[in-house]
């Protein structure tokens, strides 16, 4: 489904929604409940221009090792048995472990464990004698780790070297905004892995794609976090912004916290506050949204709005736990 496509679709669904007073559903769920009308007015004005990120990017899950106690090395266990540096790759695999957008692969904790040898080409490595003490290794019921179902089916049961590493790697499982980390690595299950050559990973560090990640994820964990499945980030809609300026300014520094991003401060009326919008994100956004033809108010738009879905979304949860 293209941009057009969808546009006709949630064009009808908004004027049913306004005319009935109740949202008749269909297969994009209840998105249209929460979307403001900012929405619509992207969509009109990114025609022909805004394109679904599974049309530029293929979007899979991270790594899913099956045994993470084996292949996920510490330091501690990287000097223990000091395994050969070839088996060893930067990985990410937890969005905690990167203050910034750019991974600096020398901060990260962990090196993923990746052998696709057969023992026999091992002979005399440290680690053939790593994946030997791990066939010893039992799980809390009992189960050796080679022998767990999630491995036990490969031919080698520690040989994961099919796995690739990606240039940007999306956290899906967000508190106010998920960041799309951009450096050349590993990465776990807990991050969505984006191949792609176009240009894009600016924009989806953009406010405004902040706003479609909010439309297009669910709510399904405590605390309020909202997931995005792979083929749910797949059709976000994505435009390609080159500016190595504003790339370099941004991934540097650390990330702030999505009011702070944008200027807002979430004690008062959000609407009765002017954003201002950090000079980089404001840099940043202005392309986008200079490309798309919003005005100034429509950009005002954008801001109050996923301040307002994000300060819903954290405030539910807080009133449900209490």
């Amino acid at each position: 489904m293209g941009c057009a496509d969808l546009l006709d679709d949630t064009m009808e669904e908004k004027r049913k929604r306004f005319s009935t007073g109740h949202y008749a559903g269909n297969k994009w769920g209840g998105k249209y409940l929460r979307a403001p009308d900012i929405f619509y007015t992207i969509l009109e004005k990114g025609k022909g221009k805004l394109v679904e990120l599974g049309k530029l990017a293929d979007v899979k899950f991270g790594t899913k090792t099956g045994v993470n106690e084996f292949f996920y090395i510490d330091k501690e266990k990287e000097g223990k048995w000091k395994i050969e540096n070839g088996f060893l790759k930067p990985v990410i695999k937890s969005p905690k472990e990167s203050n910034q957008i750019l991974v600096d692969i020398h901060s990260l904790k962990l090196r993923l464990f990746m052998c696709g040898k057969s023992k026999e080409e091992l002979k005399g490595s440290n680690a053939l004698k790593y994946i030997e003490w791990g066939e010893k290794q039992k799980t809390k019921d009992g189960t050796k780790w080679c022998n767990v179902p999630s491995v036990s089916g490969r031919k080698n049961w520690y040989d994961i070297s099919d796995r690739r590493p990606s240039l940007l790697n999306f956290n899906y499982l967000i508190n106010e905004y998920g960041i799309t980390f951009y450096g050349e690595v590993f990465a776990s299950d807990n991050l969505h892995q984006i191949f792609t050559k176009s240009d894009i990973d600016l924009y989806l560090n953009s406010t405004l794609h902040w706003l479609f990640q909010n439309l297009f994820g669910r709510v399904s964990f405590g605390g309020g976090l909202l997931k995005i499945q792979a083929f749910e980030l797949k059709k976000t809609y994505v435009l390609e912004v080159r500016n190595n300026k504003i790339r370099e300014k941004l991934y540097m520094r650390g990330c702030k916290s999505l009011f702070e991003e944008i200027g807002i401060d979430p004690t008062k009326p959000i609407r009765e506050q002017e954003p201002n919008p950090l000079p980089d994100r404001a840099e940043l956004d202005n392309i986008i949204f200079d490309e798309l033809g919003l005005t100034k108010e429509e950009r005002k738009e954008v801001y109050w709005a996923v301040c307002e879905l994000v300060q819903q979304r954290l405030s539910k949860a807080t009133s449900l736990k209490k």
